[in-house]
């Protein structure tokens, strides 16, 4: 496996005001999967600013360079690497407060950056005994996403449950930033949220590290691969999990290949886990000679085999979740067909091609359309890589977080802690 690696080329670009950021990420940093490289380079995007930052994470996850990671002590039996719920989350976030606040008296820091929903509980605590203002970066609903991995029915009372808890967290946060529009709007009016109080800052992509000319299509690999020749490629990164759409993807291309009779395409599958079992149900469904699963690939090197791609197909199912996935594609100049949802429209624009959501039948027809005009796949891939780099730079996203961070400074005030006496917090 290749090594993770980081270009130091660039100085850091100053801002007129730095800050000192403890991140708190609940979560086993880092794996690559989406959220976590939306952390990562949200990092490294506010480093280059000069910004300082002080990572505390679980026990388990890869260390990267130039972030000073601090990890919980080691919990032996807890090893799960993928997204979603799980009932030890309950003691791994009093594991997480404890280092925060042991690290916190540390470093010091002028304000905390909590990402996901375990991560703002821990900031809240951490304002409320030490002080520190914080900011809560939201990828998803809470209510939504255990509702979405099966946990739990919309129309239950569990659900209600759950929303009552959403709310109570969104209310108690003094900034919440969000990676869509839509969900920043659909929490306002779901919650009665002010403007000033939730924002949407959206994600970005290294459009310098991932492109065509970094990543030139390789024979090699696609040999190593054993990927047919002569066929279009098309390529889904992500993990392997229903609500990503893999089962409505492996549907689709049972529909392309059967009923549309289309069999001069092939589908480079990248992630994990259950690729082995997700294998299994392409060869079931008739279709696993026109599938490649490939498994885990570590997050820089997933440019190389995009790279060999003629389409990239975005079929998430969690409505209430970004799509970090569509911005690599775009930035490697690819065409994308995808389902019509909200953080898919704004990322994309006009420029996607677009099935009925969660529909797997409009999902093929999508696809056979999309194929079938390969001039238009080239045109919307070079439009697709022109928009990457024009509106989704990663220093554009870090420059309004710490935009966030001056408005939540502004609005909490702060207090430092000292180490023989604890203060109280500045109430709103």
């Amino acid at each position: 496996m290749t090594a993770f690696f980081f270009v130091e080329s660039e100085p850091p670009i100053l801002s007129e005001r730095t800050y000192n950021i403890l991140s708190v990420a609940a979560t086993p940093f880092f794996v690559d999967r989406g959220g976590h490289i939306h952390i990562y380079e949200q990092a490294r995007a506010l480093q280059r600013l000069g910004n300082k930052i002080t990572m505390v994470t679980y026990h388990i996850g890869r260390d990267v360079p130039d972030l000073d990671i601090r990890r919980i002590v080691n919990i032996p039996w807890y090893k799960k690497t993928d997204a979603g719920p799980s009932y030890h989350k309950l003691y791994l976030t009093l594991l997480l407060l404890m280092k925060a606040m042991q690290v916190a008296r540390e470093v010091k820091p002028d304000v905390v950056h909590a990402h996901g929903w375990d991560s703002t509980w821990v900031a809240w605590w951490l304002w409320k005994l030490m002080g520190i203002p914080y900011v809560f970066d939201m990828q998803g609903s809470f209510s939504g996403e255990i509702a979405e991995h099966g946990y739990c029915k919309k129309d239950g009372l569990y659900f209600k449950f759950l929303s009552s808890i959403e709310r109570r967290t969104l209310n108690a946060s003094p900034v919440v930033l969000t990676s869509s529009t839509q969900i920043c709007e659909q929490s306002r009016q779901r919650f009665n949220l002010r403007q000033d109080h939730i924002w949407p800052i959206l994600d970005g992509v290294d459009t310098d590290e991932f492109s065509p000319a970094a990543f030139p299509p390789d024979p090699a690999l696609r040999q190593q691969l054993g990927l047919p020749e002569g066929k279009q490629i098309i390529v889904f990164m992500g993990l392997l999990k229903t609500y990503q759409g893999v089962d409505d993807m492996i549907e689709a291309a049972r529909i392309l290949v059967q009923e549309h009779g289309y069999t001069n395409a092939h589908f480079l599958v990248m992630g994990f886990p259950d690729e082995d079992l997700y294998a299994a149900k392409a060869a079931e469904q008739g279709v696993g000679e026109y599938m490649t699963f490939t498994g885990k690939i570590e997050y820089r090197e997933t440019g190389h085999y995009m790279a060999l791609a003629d389409l990239a197909i975005a079929p998430k199912i969690a409505i209430t979740e970004g799509d970090a996935k569509i911005y690599f594609y775009m930035a490697m100049g690819l065409p994308v067909v995808a389902y019509e949802r909200p953080a898919s429209l704004e990322i994309l624009g006009d420029l996607g091609f677009y099935a009925k959501f969660h529909d797997p039948t409009d999902l093929a027809r999508a696809l056979y359309e999309a194929l079938s005009q390969p001039d238009l796949l080239k045109a919307r891939g070079a439009a697709n890589r022109k928009k990457a780099v024009e509106e989704y730079s990663w220093t554009a996203v870090a420059r309004r977080i710490m935009e966030a961070y001056q408005h939540v400074q502004g609005r909490v005030g702060r207090y430092r802690v000292n180490r023989s006496e604890m203060k109280p917090r500045e109430v709103l």
